[in-house]
């Protein structure tokens, strides 16, 4: 974003006479608060969020003490060019150091703790996996470079495991990167490509996660807390504890118009109507939807149940109204394949493991980043922290972890991971690394807290470009989308960003803001990128025209890549 553009903008028409409803207190309903307020100058006290869980925070939650443990469902990856989570960032004070913003208290973080893996991939109870060489076949190799060429209406439906070779899973680019993503060979060929093509600056670093960023603490600590406590100081209203379960909307001629909200708390149901200077966001989606906890000794239940799926329902009501608000059963009807398990332990007196993992990886906690375990029959990821909670004490130690196929038979423990208690997961982790023989020790120093998230990668499924809605739907004059199930050309999903950049589109959106839109980081059209993505991908030092048409002339030939190596200027170095 140039800095002409950082404009503070005049306010739009008639601003102070409307209101907003945010439908969803995770970071894009806070977003679109901080957004209405701090850049379209909409009053405080005209902007209500309504969450259906206790707390603000939606997906990204973390609570707990060092006395009975910590819980926290998930874990993020971030990076510098999430332009629009930044600049949020560079808004909010932080909490934790007076004068600072949580973009500078985050920078401060990684500067002091850079992530730099050294230990990448495990196999063989404890093994450094060997991920030198090619990141991927010189087959799989063409088909990606196709991939980034194809159309994006020519993939609809279509799977990596429809594109790929059947080998291409067990490359080391996937391995790698799909435990990274959470993707499976049955998700989605379209957002495959479009992560490919997103981050591309990060191929050449995949292996060692350089370019990863974290926050000081967990996110919530670090992000949704100081984001919730500078709403509160501007006026914003909170209303935890609070559903929406439905929309009504009207049609008037061209124009689509909010008309009312059902709302239920504990005190009962309410209808509240609504004008077109009524505003309305809508998180059409929640990726820990009917999510339940299990802990140390209980498993969490598999909850499958449809007659009730929070803003699912809310967006299922929408569709059937109306195509222009997507299909949400794209996304929601197949929970075997959009399930994961997390766990969270935290081990208090006991620091074995930690130092343990710490020799054998060479990173200090909290410098290493993901470590997948590539011969795991529940596909087992984890990632050590330091100081995770502002309150943490020295003697207590946290991670998270997490398996990507609940359904699968352990490999030390007998039983499907969804069957296991916290302590039965930590200890197949354990088994992993190598350390079977301390088992039970420490555990005995352990509690786990775990869940169980039907809908985790159901962004991810096999899908139409239609399915999804776009941030205001056609003819839309009061209502927007925001989150993750939401259209953004070019994009991806499943991002911290993704929920601030649909958010900040929403509200630039329907207030009519005269602000130029961040542009979203394309590295596709860097050619210093591309040639170092080329290097990575086939684990060579030099690229030479001679050696890019051998590829693409090589059986099956590819004629698209052809024709963009001979647009290409040459040589590249």
């Amino acid at each position: 974003m140039r800095n002409y553009d950082r404009i503070n903008a005049l306010p739009p028409d008639r601003i102070a006479e409307k209101r907003a409803y945010i439908v969803g207190g995770g970071i894009a309903g806070l977003s679109a608060a901080a957004f209405l307020v701090a850049d379209a100058s909409m009053p405080g006290d005209h902007v209500t969020i309504y969450e259906a869980l206790p707390r603000m925070g939606g997906s990204m939650d973390a609570a707990g003490n060092p006395k009975s443990g910590y819980t926290s469902r998930g874990e993020r990856e971030l990076e510098p060019y999430m332009e629009c989570l930044w600049y949020l960032c560079s808004k909010v004070p932080s909490l934790q150091t007076p004068g600072l913003s949580i973009l500078d208290e985050t920078h401060q973080a990684n500067v002091r703790e850079r992530i730099n893996s050294h230990f990448r991939l495990m196999e063989k109870r404890g093994r450094l996996y060997d991920y030198s060489g090619p990141l991927m076949s010189n087959y799989d190799a063409k088909r990606m470079l196709e991939l980034q060429l194809a159309p994006e209406g020519d993939l609809e439906m279509k799977t990596p495991a429809d594109w790929f070779s059947p080998q291409f899973t067990d490359s080391v680019f996937w391995l790698c990167w799909s435990s990274m993503l959470a993707f499976r060979d049955y998700h989605s060929l379209i957002e495959v490509r479009r992560y490919v093509r997103r981050f591309m600056m990060h191929d050449h670093s995949m292996t060692h996660l350089g370019g990863i960023l974290h926050t000081e603490f967990n996110e919530y600590d670090s992000v949704i807390k100081p984001m919730r406590v500078w709403l509160e100081s501007l006026g914003v209203r909170f209303r935890a504890g609070t559903t929406v379960t439905d929309i009504a909307t009207q049609d008037i001629g061209s124009e689509t118009i909010a008309t009312e909200l059902s709302i239920s708390d504990a005190s009962g149901s309410q209808r509240l109507s609504l004008t077109r200077d009524d505003l309305v966001f809508f998180t059409n989606g929640s990726l820990t939807q009917n999510a339940t906890m299990g802990d140390t000794n209980s498993v969490p239940k598999f909850d499958r149940d449809i007659t009730n799926r929070g803003s699912f329902t809310v967006w299922e009501h929408l569709a059937a109204r109306d195509p222009k608000f997507g299909r949400p059963a794209a996304f929601i009807s197949d929970v075997e394949k959009s399930n994961w398990m997390s766990f969270f332990p935290t081990i208090t007196d006991d620091p074995t493991f930690y130092e343990y993992m710490e020799k054998k990886t060479g990173n200090k906690a909290g410098t290493g980043g993901a470590i997948t375990i590539v011969d795991s029959s529940w596909k087992i990821r984890f990632v050590l922290y330091g100081r995770y909670f502002p309150e943490q004490t020295a003697n207590v130690n946290v991670f998270w972890g997490d398996g990507q196929c609940s359904d699968k038979k352990g490999d030390f423990i007998k039983k499907t991971m969804r069957e296991c208690t916290g302590a039965e997961i930590f200890a197949e982790l354990l088994y992993h690394c190598g350390l079977e023989e301390n088992i039970p020790s420490i555990l005995a120093h352990s509690t786990v807290s775990t869940a169980m998230m039907p809908y985790i990668t159901s962004q991810f499924m096999p899908r139409k470009i239609s399915d999804r809605p776009k941030v205001i739907p056609e003819g839309c004059v009061n209502l927007a989308f925001i989150g993750q199930f939401v259209e953004l050309p070019g994009d991806v999903v499943f991002t911290v960003e993704t929920s601030v950049r649909t958010a900040m589109m929403a509200v630039w959106g329907l207030t009519g803001l005269n602000k130029p839109m961040i542009p979203m980081h394309e590295p596709v059209y860097d050619l210093r990128v591309i040639v170092s993505s080329l290097k990575a991908t086939l684990g060579i030092d030099e690229i030479t025209p001679q050696s890019l048409k051998a590829i693409a002339e090589s059986s099956p030939p590819m004629p698209a890549l052809l024709a963009f190596i001979n647009e290409l200027p040459m040589p590249l170095v």
